[in-house]
């Protein structure tokens, strides 16, 4: 955090920020974090007690003994007070804060986790993870699709919204959308849990829910996943699905209205051509690709 940003939020705390600042402070993804920890540290008071009585009992004591010594006893209890609302602040600040990763459309990055382990994000996803006692508490949330290459360590955890991908030291590919989870093993074990069933994943298995209803279990060739390769590849995917993959991989608006809803799409599609990818899904179908212009294409129905 910058010197700047360090005394905007000082300010905030002691309720000292215009409407301006305050407004630009509940912009920032911070924000509900702090929130939280100034109710916390408004909560924190320092043990009352007669303080004047206390400095009257030690001053007259000192008399007693013939030494003398100005003591300032509430200036130092104010100042441990304060050191402890910093403590505490320091402290629910680095619990609670929560990093993000996320991608755009037609974006895709790689980064690593504080323990090294290296995350490819696949276009229009989004990871999030506390650094908070990560060795002890290796715990990603995802939704999209991400390949992971997890450092050796304890447990590593993927929780999605349709199940948990446990691993230990391994490559893995994760993809949720929507009702699917989609899971291969490229190297090490996986453990697949959602609310039906837990199943162990060696290399070179594949595994796919839709509501919780397992699609496939079985074998792939790959080294890695497709999308690494510059591939789009489906299995058993809705025709609506396959064009939501399109529209985030390659950050397009596609028109297709009358596009089957219920006929299964399997096979790979190129990742590094958009024009030629369209031309592909839409020959499947028999139909035609009209462009509309450089980001927008319509899928018809041959005559």
């Amino acid at each position: 955090m910058k010197e700047e940003e360090k005394y905007q939020w000082a300010a905030w705390l002691d309720d000292q920020v215009s409407d301006a600042e305050l407004e630009q402070l509940r912009q920032d993804p911070d924000y509900a974090v702090m929130e939280k920890i100034k109710s916390y540290t408004a909560a924190l008071r320092t043990p009352e007690f007669e303080e004047d009585a206390l400095l009257l009992r030690i001053q007259n004591q000192q008399r007693q003994s013939g030494k003398v010594r100005r003591l300032f006893v509430k200036q130092t209890l104010q100042w441990a007070a304060l050191l402890l609302v910093f403590f505490d602040l320091g402290l629910g600040y680095m619990m609670t804060r929560t990093e993000h990763e996320m991608t755009g459309s037609g974006e895709r990055i790689t980064f690593q986790l504080p323990d090294a382990s290296e995350v490819q994000l696949q276009a229009g996803s989004e990871l999030q993870y506390k650094s908070w006692n990560w060795d002890s508490n290796r715990l990603v949330s995802l939704d999209g699709e991400a390949y992971f290459k997890v450092a050796k360590g304890k447990r590593f955890d993927v929780k999605t919204a349709q199940g948990t991908v446990s691993v230990l030291g391994t490559q893995f590919n994760v993809k949720v959308r929507g009702n699917r989870l989609e899971v291969t093993c490229f190297e090490g074990k996986v453990q697949v849990a959602t609310s039906s069933e837990k199943i162990i994943l060696t290399p070179g298995k594949t595994l796919a829910y839709d509501q919780q209803k397992r699609l496939f279990f079985h074998t792939t060739n790959a080294l890695q996943p497709a999308w690494i390769a510059k591939e789009l590849a489906f299995e058993k995917e809705k025709p609506q699905d396959v064009l939501a993959e399109l529209e985030r991989h390659f950050d397009l608006t596609i028109k297709a209205e009358a596009f089957p809803k219920n006929e299964l799409f399997t096979g790979k599609l190129p990742g590094d051509n958009s024009e030629a990818a369209l031309q592909l899904l839409a020959h499947s179908y028999h139909f035609k690709v009209v462009k509309i212009n450089d980001r927008t294409y319509s899928l018809d129905a041959t005559p």
